[in-house]
Parts: structure tokens; C-alpha cells; sequence
């Protein structure tokens, strides 16, 4: 156990390393820090046919590389928000668009229900996240450069 545990180490290190270096990354970490509403921020994109639909980037390391799901596919095929009341937070997933108006991923975010909250107050809140995140990441290529 001793001789794995330096490897688990520099393969941990190497991961939050990979998952911090994009500017992808960079951006979401940022946007969160400024919408304390939200607890949980990811983007979603392809990066190539082969690789497919994928978290690039997210609050949560752990949910780096999981494959899209059905909201990330249903908000890029529709071009619209799908929110979700679920039993204390609200699930929200939007598409993300580069500067022409073409999508390039999806970001989905979790608000904690509060008092007054309704799915069309939070799909306000939501697009005006992603519209701060599209000033931020107007391309494709963007989502992959280095962070700086």
C-alpha cells in the first residue's frame, strides 16, 4: 500500500492540474465565486467526434469527463433552457453560444431553493450567467486554450 500511494498522489495532482489549466475551467471557478446562488456550476462541450459530449469543466472535479446526459443533449437540440424543480435545488441547463450565436456547449447550473423562487426567476438567473460566461468564452477553441 506505502509504494501506491506516492502514484495516487501525482495522478491526483496531475488531474486538478489537467482539469485547472483550460481556460474553461478558469472561467467557471471565477463565475461561481461571483453568483454565491449558485452551488454548482459545469460546462459541457466536444472537443472531437471521437471523444464526444463531455464535462470540460466544473466546480466539482469529480464531474470533469462524465458524458452529457439528456438536458445537456435536449438544451443544445432545442437552442433553450430546461429547468427542473427537483426537491431542493433547481436544475438549470443552457446552451452556450460563441460569439455568432452558433452553440459550442452547454452549462448547467444548481440554485438552492429559497423563498420566492420559481423556475422562471431562475431561468432568468441562469441566462444571465451564461451571458456573462459567453462575454468570457466567445469560441469554441477558447473553452480549450491555456488559462492565463
Amino acid at each position: 500500500m506505502r509504494n501506491r500511494l506516492p502514484l495516487f498522489l501525482a495522478l491526483t495532482v496531475l488531474v486538478s492540474a489537467n482539469a485547472a489549466e483550460i481556460r474553461a475551467q478558469k472561467v467557471v471557478a471565477e463565475i461561481k465565486a461571483a453568483h454565491p446562488e449558485i452551488t454548482g456550476l459545469e460546462l459541457a462541450a466536444t472537443r472531437s467526434e471521437q471523444e464526444g459530449c463531455k464535462t470540460i469543466a466544473a466546480t466539482e472535479v469529480k464531474e470533469i469527463g462524465e458524458k452529457c446526459d439528456k438536458d445537456e443533449f435536449t438544451a443544445m437540440k432545442t437552442n433553450q433552457p430546461l429547468v427542473e424543480r427537483e426537491k431542493d435545488e433547481f436544475d438549470a441547463t443552457l446552451p452556450l453560444h460563441d460569439a455568432s450565436g452558433k452553440i459550442i456547449g452547454t452549462v448547467g447550473m444548481d440554485f438552492k431553493a429559497g423563498s420566492g423562487q420559481t423556475l422562471e426567476t431562475v431561468t432568468r438567473q441562469a441566462k444571465q450567467i451564461v451571458s456573462e460566461l459567453e462575454k468570457r468564452i466567445t469560441s469554441k477553441e477558447q473553452l480549450f486554450q491555456a488559462a492565463k
